[in-house]
């Protein structure tokens, strides 16, 4: 039986005859940035197409100039109590959606609509393929924000990006290009901005016709023996990033950056 396609605020979910589910980051005028509201949708999102038989492939893309900013920066108030109770509940719901993305069984594509920052960026390994526009940048600034590594990007970053390109993201702050990815192999190749969309479900298409148990079955060979390793890093760096979010160190660099 059918379950009914979620209806949310921050996500927009499409299905087509082929079982293609398009899941859409639908909070443009915030950069697609994760609060709370949007950390529940995309759980929902994922959750639903985990389930729901009918759905084969699952792609993910943003709405407007962005297609996800990361974490939504905390206010920095007075009262440490309220910004502690903020930050655990964001905190639980982003692992619960990481540990669901890890566990994820079916093929996952992204299609990257523009800029992506922090989780926009920490997101795409857990994809089984990525797609992206020629003009999309990619940034992971958490040492400006003295926060560290989520995501398992402290895992995964080295293993898919190399040792020294994963420093660069991590640690100081770089900003990659699209074309500079692909020529690495983070991205599998670029498409134009205004065929993004109608080139990723040709693709999706073409997959349709393959066995979907086959495609299960081999994207589990691929991935399974890492997953348990996968929720240990997750919970590791979830642990020490709540750390970080209520650290003065960051409360500091928060408001310095706010002041620009």
């Amino acid at each position: 039986m059918r379950k009914p396609v979620p209806i949310l605020k921050t996500f927009e979910i499409e299905v087509n005859p082929d079982g293609i589910a398009i899941l859409t980051l639908n909070r443009p005028k915030r950069a697609n940035a994760l609060n709370y509201e949007l950390l529940q949708d995309w759980i929902s999102s994922i959750k639903w197409a985990n389930d729901e038989e009918q759905v084969k492939i699952v792609i993910v893309t943003g709405k407007g100039n962005f297609f996800c900013s990361g974490l939504e920066l905390p206010n920095v108030p007075s009262d440490m109590e309220e910004l502690k109770r903020t930050a655990e509940a964001n905190n639980n719901l982003f692992k619960k959606l990481v540990d669901l993305l890890i566990d994820f069984p079916k093929l996952l594509i992204a299609a990257v609509n523009g800029k992506a920052f922090g989780f926009g960026v920490t997101f795409l390994p857990h994809c089984d393929v990525v797609y992206s526009i020629p003009e999309a940048t990619f940034q992971t600034p958490f040492m400006q924000w003295a926060f560290c590594a989520e995501g398992c990007s402290s895992y995964l970053f080295p293993k898919y990006l190399g040792q020294s390109i994963a420093s660069e993201l991590l640690l100081m702050n770089k900003t990659y290009t699209a074309p500079e990815l692909v020529k690495i192999g983070f991205i599998s190749r670029l498409i134009p901005e205004d065929q993004l969309i109608q080139e990723t479900l040709k693709e999706a298409t073409r997959v349709t016709k393959f066995s979907f148990e086959a495609i299960i079955k081999s994207k589990e060979l691929i991935r399974k023996d890492e997953r348990e390793y996968l929720h240990k890093i997750n919970k590791r760096e979830n642990d020490l990033l709540l750390l970080r979010i209520l650290s003065e160190d960051s409360h500091r660099a928060l408001l310095e950056f706010m002041s620009k």
